[in-house]
């Protein structure tokens, strides 16, 4: 009786859930992926179909929306998400001032670098980042490959994603809907699990593709203190929706079980606060999209009628007309000869009004930033260059701040959770113990982005106002003196540039080794002086720089004085 209720249960919110979504299915989203993303194109339920491989894009007349969007998407995962793109650090503050508690951070960071690269995470990346830029809600499933020690990322199809939101506008609750094979049905589930249909098709017809919803959703039956994989703060099932032996109405549920982090990610580009899925980049350029669209179909015609033109052709030539190359026609009557048909076109006009259009949509997709300044290089210094690129990276920090937080802040969070579970920061594994300092004052592990856009965005928030400070007090003190600087505390502030920049944590020197190397630099100084002294001495008085006498008053002096 349980597994039916709430087998009837996510079917009844899995239909609601398909209502609300209907709206974005048949409006937004079909002009988007019509124009912009033909590759998602069968973006609704209904339009789901296995005739594969099609040309999806032959409404399209005008192909800078999509470089615009591959241009974006590219460059979002150049500048954020590529190589060393995440330095972690402590929810306390207080914490990442502790060199123990850095150290532990940089090992911590280095097993989640090795996850990401042993996994998929950076293949599947091009999709989730197109998806956003176009449809506006991108989805990443992540789960552990059992047996292989591996993480496995799947960008999932819009198409299939229905969502739900908290009371504070988080989605918390994910159903996937979508086809899979019976063959691997059992494989993933079990012989022991499935329908008889499902049975039955892996024996005749392996590759029969059957109905599943996966639905994800918070517990709110939490039993603590039991260890089971149901008692979870996340509940996961997986069904089978037509579990008869011809298709017929029922359900099956394949596995129940539960997860301490929601697998999916569910990034919304940008989102109003009365809507549930996102918009884009692709949905605010829509004007521009199908103007181009239009004009370029039109400028396409007229360039064919330029080339082609109409003719007029007397009567008694009908079928003896050649206008290809090399082309003759005789006549007879000056009057009676082929004449082209004028369109009177204005050619020139319509592609400057595309070249306008074109530079708008640029603008909705941040075109210019991404294509690094090409024919500046000649104009402006590197210095100047940085400069501009951190100016038109202020714009972009919304776009980034919504990638942190609902995206990449949770996928973080799955590989992290997996890792746990796996052991992989255990001291066994080559991690450190974890520092007494973490443990006493609790807190959890952040991560802050590093990659060049976050570098430029962070280069202006952050660094640009020390970098102007130290610019206008340096002046100042060659005229008035080296203690105006004094008000500067300079560790700190080489601790923060150094942070800033992302510096790994091997690289900075800990405040035991800078005491160190302040107190040889300080003895060789003092070393320094006291020769200069004798020096100094010996011009006054001749003799007094030789060596003193072995088993001399002065050798024994010397010694004393060290």
């Amino acid at each position: 009786m349980a597994d039916q209720a709430i087998q009837q249960k996510i079917m009844t919110r899995q239909s609601k859930m398909e209502e609300i979504r209907e709206f974005w299915e048949n409006g937004l989203w079909k002009d988007i992926t019509r124009f912009i993303n033909p590759r998602r194109r069968d973006v609704s339920v209904e339009s789901e179909t296995n005739d594969k491989g099609r040309n999806l894009s032959k409404d399209v007349y005008d192909g800078t929306p999509l470089g615009a969007l591959n241009t974006w998407s590219d460059g979002m995962q150049g500048f954020l998400v590529s190589n060393r793109w995440f330095k972690s650090q402590m929810s306390n503050p207080v914490l990442n001032k502790i060199d123990k508690v850095r150290q532990w951070l940089q090992a911590y960071d280095e097993k989640m670098y090795s996850a990401f690269d042993a996994g998929n995470f950076y293949a599947v990346l091009p999709q989730w980042f197109r998806d956003a830029g176009s449809v506006g809600t991108a989805t990443l499933f992540t789960q552990e490959e059992v047996g292989t020690g591996r993480i496995s990322h799947t960008s999932i199809h819009p198409r299939e994603v229905f969502i739900a939101e908290n009371m504070f506008g988080e989605v918390d609750t994910v159903h996937r809907k979508f086809m899979k094979t019976a063959r691997a049905i059992v494989e993933q589930f079990g012989i022991e699990n499935v329908s008889d249909a499902v049975k039955q098709n892996a024996e005749t017809s392996p590759d029969k593709p059957h109905e599943i919803i996966h639905a994800v959703f918070p517990n709110d039956d939490i039993y603590y203190g039991k260890m089971t994989a149901t008692n979870k703060p996340f509940r996961s099932i997986y069904m089978e929706t037509k579990s008869g032996k011809q298709g017929e109405k029922g359900t099956n549920i394949l596995r129940d079980s539960g997860f301490d982090v929601n697998p999916y990610a569910v990034w919304r580009f940008r989102k109003n606060s009365d809507e549930i899925y996102g918009r884009s980049p692709a949905s605010d350029a829509l004007t521009e999209v199908f103007g181009l669209n239009q004009m370029g179909k039109t400028l396409l015609e007229a360039g064919h009628r330029a080339v082609r033109p109409a003719h007029n052709i007397p009567v008694e030539m009908r079928g003896k007309v050649r206008l290809g190359p090399d082309g003759k026609n005789y006549y007879d009557k000056k009057d009676r000869v082929i004449t082209q048909v004028s369109s009177n076109m204005q050619y020139p006009i319509g592609i400057d009004q595309q070249e306008r259009l074109q530079r708008s949509m640029d603008d909705k997709f941040r075109v210019e930033f991404f294509r690094a300044f090409i024919g500046r290089q000649g104009e402006a210094t590197a210095t100047e260059i940085m400069a501009i690129k951190g100016e038109q990276a202020g714009l972009m920090i919304a776009q980034v701040d919504m990638l942190y937080i609902e995206g990449l802040r949770k996928v973080f969070g799955i590989v992290s959770d997996i890792l746990d579970r796996m052991g992989a920061f255990l001291p066994e594994t080559g991690m450190p113990p974890i520092p007494d300092e973490i443990i006493e004052a609790g807190g959890t592990i952040n991560f802050l982005l590093t990659g060049p856009l976050a570098q430029a965005q962070r280069r202006v928030r952050e660094l640009q106002p020390i970098s102007d400070t130290l610019d206008v007090l340096a002046p100042i003190a060659a005229v008035l003196g080296q203690e105006v600087l004094d008000v500067i505390k300079k560790d700190e502030i080489g601790e923060f540039i150094a942070e800033a920049g992302s510096m790994p944590q091997q690289l900075i020197n800990s405040k035991e080794e800078r005491k160190v190397i302040r107190e040889e630099r300080a003895a060789l100084a003092e070393q320094a002086r006291q020769q200069q002294m004798l020096l100094e001495a010996g011009k006054v008085y001749p003799g007094t720089t030789k060596a003193p006498e072995a088993g001399s008053p002065a050798e024994a002096i010397g010694a004393a004085v060290g």
